[in-house]
């Protein structure tokens, strides 16, 4: 990492407001159709659902937060209606029994959240709905409260496809469109090498990192073969080769194979202190310039959680960037919102060189300058909510009163 670090960055402080009295609270249940099918390790997505919450409060505010899961519980043990479940049976319950449905403060709901493990998409379609609620009652924009400093962030394209021909049509329609990243998802039954080098020898000068979604095993000998290999490519970064919630085995073989290339975790990323752990593994191999973090929001419960892990990222000098789940345009938004966080300046996973969907929710979709980034939104949150929208691409509805 850059020895360039800003010195004059001020972690943000929870924001004070007025109480927020929740009146009601909406969850979606949305099937929204992809342009193209989405594949990866675990799966090839052509339609994908997901959950939507929408918080009123009784003096007429509105937000809306996604949990951006998918319908199986294949990246993580959450999935669509398991979110459902427990916005329904245990998280709105809370805030409404144990809180009186009334927000005061950011601690108030995500201390009560505590006693729920696990379950972060479900509790980060609450939290993006809480912080839409703040921004509107104090008129002040996202970037500001969440401590963000670059004006535009590095924007890259995430490539899944079946086979290595889709893989470069794919990659030779993103060059075009002016991406400076490309992501790859690999798997152990693509010949990795030959795409990748195809690529590379392509593609000489453009930053290009594989990401394989926990689908290679540390300990057989063909899969440390073709992952040692990737070292000739040159990578930005080879991300999550390993099981979804390890840590050791990442650092271990990245010591013991000296892959200069830095691996980053992402699905075992789902707390700051996960983000400390693996920190402290990587120093005790002496390898902790070659430890990266992907920050998925809604993977760690939320944005303010993410701001906590950029803010370690920072302490332990440690790149990191920000992750996609398919997001929809506000949850994309809020993504590159976030990027601007100072630790946060490699390539982010914030849109395709078309739309993900056949319709959206809200408007404008993110669009690429000239120099493959994306200018965040001086004002609000970067786009307006199409109500009518999403109550038509909405597949069922469920209203909690929250008093």
């Amino acid at each position: 990492m850059s020895d360039q670090l800003p010195q004059d960055y001020a972690a943000p402080d929870l924001p004070e407001h007025d109480s927020f009295e929740l009146s009601e609270a909406t969850i979606y249940h949305l099937a929204p159709e992809l342009n193209f099918p989405f594949t990866t390790s675990f799966g090839s997505y052509k339609r994908r659902d997901t959950v939507l919450l929408a918080l009123k409060t009784t003096d007429g505010l509105v937000a809306l937060g996604e949990a951006p899961t998918l319908p199986d519980p294949a990246f993580d043990s959450e999935y669509v209606f398991g979110v459902i479940d427990v916005l329904q049976r245990f998280l709105l319950p809370m805030v409404r029994d144990q809180l009186g449905g009334t927000l005061t403060h950011y601690d108030d709901f995500w201390t009560a959240f505590k006693k729920i493990k696990g379950h972060h998409f479900a509790k980060s379609s609450f939290e993006s709905a809480y912080w839409q609620l703040v921004m509107q009652r104090l008129g002040q924009p996202l970037v500001g409260l969440w401590g963000g400093v670059q004006e535009s962030v590095p924007a890259g394209f995430s490539l899944g496809a079946k086979t290595a021909e889709e893989i470069f049509q794919r990659a030779a329609a993103a060059v075009e469109r002016g991406f400076g990243r490309i992501k790859v998802k690999i798997w152990p039954e693509l010949d990795v090498v030959h795409v990748i080098g195809t690529l590379r020898e392509k593609y000489p000068d453009i930053m290009l990192q594989v990401d394989a979604n926990s689908a290679f095993d540390p300990r057989d000998p063909d899969h440390q073969r073709v992952l040692a290999s990737l070292d000739q490519f040159e990578l930005l970064l080879i991300e999550q080769p390993f099981r979804h919630d390890d840590i050791f085995d990442h650092a271990r073989f990245q010591a013991e194979h000296d892959l200069r290339t830095p691996i980053t975790l992402d699905e075992s990323i789902k707390t700051l202190e996960d983000a400390r752990t693996a920190a402290e593994i990587w120093r005790m191999f002496g390898i902790s310039d070659r430890l990266f973090l992907n920050i998925k929001p809604p993977r760690v419960g939320g944005y303010w959680q993410s701001v906590l892990i950029a803010d370690l990222a920072l302490q332990e000098h440690l790149e990191c960037w920000v992750g996609g789940m398919l997001d929809m345009t506000p949850g994309k938004w809020m993504n590159i919102i976030f990027a601007s966080h100072p630790a946060c300046r490699l390539p982010g996973d914030h849109m395709q060189p078309q739309p993900y969907y056949q319709q959206d929710i809200a408007t404008p979709l993110p669009t690429l300058n000239p120099d493959s980034t994306i200018t965040v939104p001086k004002t609000g949150m970067g786009c307006e909510i199409d109500w009518g929208a999403v109550e038509k691409m909405t597949v069922e509805k469920w209203i909690v009163k929250m008093r």
